[in-house]
């Protein structure tokens, strides 16, 4: 910094051909010349020391590993941007270069600010997780399980990658007998994404597999920025095959980690998740052999024991179905004998009950000349009653019909003839009662009018676009701009002196 401001001194020195100055012009004429030549710049840099005084002003530094600079953001510059601060923040500034004469200090003078880089795109990915947490693509019970012994395992990733050489080197170590189809994707750069919504679309389509693994090598945040795609994390989310999700190395983290169906730190961990150890094997299927031999022995002797069993319980069956086959015999022949005494017995008690029925014909018609008797008396009543009740119903309705009509006419001419006379008695006092208050309140309205006191000479300070209006010398500083409000217009102030008045 002292170098910048001997550079300055030597350059107004050249201009001007001055070697002595005092202080305040030399930060004066400094102040120009920044504020001349560095107009409208951008800046990066990474917030630091960040201050929110009453005044609504934000204060920070601006700083890298080798510097820092002063920035000011105002109130009226902040609210436009709207931008939260945070120290931390990696950020691109625009602003102006300026000095602060009472202090000398070399600043800069914020325009607007927006976020940079990886922070960005921090922000984003947080954000992002949030929205697809709550939509329920992360939850554990949505997850499909993974095949224990996978018989054909499809790769989405780069042909041209190191992901897919580590992949298929831990296969052929440790289970070189599977199945193994690359779908090829591009992943980094703008038509990443969409390349792998295309992959692994084709791959859920196609069902040649038992398991997908999306992969990729490490990188910085940018280049693993297509793994945090919602349109990447929806079609894994979609996929109808169970999904390995290994992007980066085992610090990274991405939203297609949280979304597919089981995370890999590396490629080469998803392999090793995917493929077990043919010795393991080998001696799982030597233990499997034994114990299947072993069953199958138990299984012998059991079986033996029960067919022993059985043939002696066959001797026994048979020497029961004898004497069974003799018992039946001696049973059908009891039965013959009794059905045929029932059935004789049976036909009699029939001939006697059909000698004692009466013919159904003349019963039959008795009981339908009853019903028409009945009909005709049922008929002759109904048509009496309705003739009887039609005639009194005209008597009543012509009764009730004038004695409503005299009634509604008087009572409705009663009140009507009420209302009347009480608002021609009330309507003048009304009338004289609110041109009072009217009166009084124009009056009070005259009397409190801020133009009045405008017009005696006063005026109302406040800060341009705003509505407060300035009432102590503490809310303003040296340099700032306000609005002095006459009766009949406004004036554009700026201060360059404060003065305090001392009160005991």
């Amino acid at each position: 910094m002292p170098g910048f401001f001997l550079f300055l001194f030597n350059l107004l020195f050249m201009l001007t051909g001055k070697s002595i100055y005092t202080v305040s012009l030399l930060t004066k004429e400094v102040k120009k010349l920044l504020e001349a030549s560095y107009v409208n710049i951008q800046v990066e840099g990474e917030i630091s020391g960040l201050t929110r005084p009453v005044s609504g002003h934000q204060y920070f530094n601006l700083k890298d590993e080798f510097a820092q600079l002063r920035c000011v953001f105002f109130k009226n510059s902040a609210r436009l941007s709207n931008i939260e601060l945070a120290n931390g923040m990696q950020v691109i500034l625009t602003a102006r270069v300026s000095l602060y004469e009472q202090r000398g200090d070399f600043q800069l003078i914020v325009r607007s600010i927006v976020e940079s880089g990886e922070g960005l795109l921090r922000k984003r990915f947080e954000q992002l997780k949030i929205r697809l947490a709550d939509e329920g693509l992360f939850e554990l019970s949505k997850k499909s399980a993974l095949p224990s012994l996978p018989a054909c395992v499809g790769i989405i990733t780069s042909p041209s990658g190191a992901a897919i050489h580590d992949i298929i080197s831990v296969f052929k170590r440790r289970y070189p007998s599977i199945r193994l189809l690359v779908y090829p994707a591009v992943v980094q750069g703008e038509k990443a994404a969409e390349s792998l919504v295309t992959a692994i679309s084709t791959a859920g389509s196609r069902m040649e597999c038992d398991v997908l693994i999306l992969a990729r090598g490490g990188g910085s945040l940018e280049d693993l920025w297509p793994f945090n795609e919602e349109i990447v994390a929806r079609a894994i989310y979609n996929c109808s095959l169970p999904l390995v999700s290994a992007v980066g190395h085992e610090t990274d983290f991405s939203i297609s980690d949280l979304v597919a169906d089981a995370r890999a730190a590396t490629p080469t961990a998803a392999a090793e998740m995917l493929s077990p150890d043919k010795d393991h094997l080998s001696r799982v299927c030597k233990s499997l052999q034994l114990r299947i031999f072993n069953a199958a022995t138990r299984l012998h002797e059991a079986l033996s024991q029960q067919l022993d069993l059985l043939q002696t319980r066959l001797i026994l069956f048979k020497q029961q179905t004898e004497q069974d086959k003799y018992r039946f015999s001696i049973l059908s022949e009891r039965f013959s004998r009794l059905s045929d005494w029932m059935i004789r017995d049976k036909g009699i008690q029939l001939s006697s009950m059909l000698s004692r029925i009466h013919s159904p014909e003349k019963a039959l018609d008795q009981r339908r000349q009853h019903c028409l008797n009945l009909e005709h008396r049922l008929l002759r009543g109904a048509k009496q009653r309705v003739s009887s009740a039609k005639h009194v119903y005209a008597i009543n309705n012509q009764r009730l019909s004038q004695m409503l009509s005299t009634y509604k006419i008087e009572n409705q001419t009663i009140i009507l003839c009420g209302y009347s006379k009480r608002l021609s008695n009330r309507m003048p006092d009304l009338l004289k009662y609110k041109n009072s208050q009217l009166e009084k309140q124009a009056y009070a309205l005259q009397t409190l009018s801020p133009l009045q006191t405008l017009a005696r000479g006063f005026a109302t300070l406040q800060f341009p676009g705003e509505k407060s209006i300035v009432s102590s010398v503490d809310q303003v500083k040296i340099g700032d701009e306000l609005q002095a409000n006459l009766h009949n217009g406004y004036l554009h102030c700026k201060i360059i002196r404060l003065h305090r008045n001392n009160h005991d």
